[in-house]
């Protein structure tokens, strides 16, 4: 830690509130987090926006679907066949989320024979606004 600045390796405990672009909400934490910077703990976009900082420094930043979670990808979009859904007893609704390798994932549509779900990110294709309020630096 250099002068009270944020630098690679610190434990940063922070408050972050994520926005869509038009300023609707997507998370709000209520209680500070402590991550570590630059270990995989944070998305690349938040732990680069936190190099700097100081304690008790707010900093509000717009970032495009690259920097974020990448952009929406139509190959991402898989169907299954139902046949699977009724070999685990699982019975497919549109919007529902199924677990999968890759988070939760929601379905898209349904016909008699597949399922589509789709394995994008919930954020995909979105730009964001971050708040980031750093409460300490360890």
């Amino acid at each position: 830690m250099t002068e009270g600045r944020v630098e690679v390796g610190d434990i940063v405990k922070f408050f972050c509130e994520t926005m869509l672009d038009d300023g609707t909400p997507v998370q709000k934490l209520d209680k500070p987090i402590s991550k570590g910077i630059g270990t995989g703990d944070l998305i690349r976009c938040l732990d680069n926006a936190t190099i700097g900082m100081t304690s008790g420094q707010v900093k509000t930043f717009r970032v495009t679907p690259k920097e974020a979670f990448g952009n929406f990808d139509d190959n991402f979009i898989r169907t299954i066949p139902i046949e699977y859904f009724k070999n685990n007893k699982i019975e497919p609704r549109v919007g529902i989320r199924i677990r999968t390798v890759n988070g939760d994932c929601p379905v898209k549509s349904i016909s008699a024979k597949e399922v589509e779900v789709d394995y994008n990110h919930p954020l995909a294709g979105k730009n964001l606004v971050f708040r980031n309020r750093v409460e300490g630096i360890t």
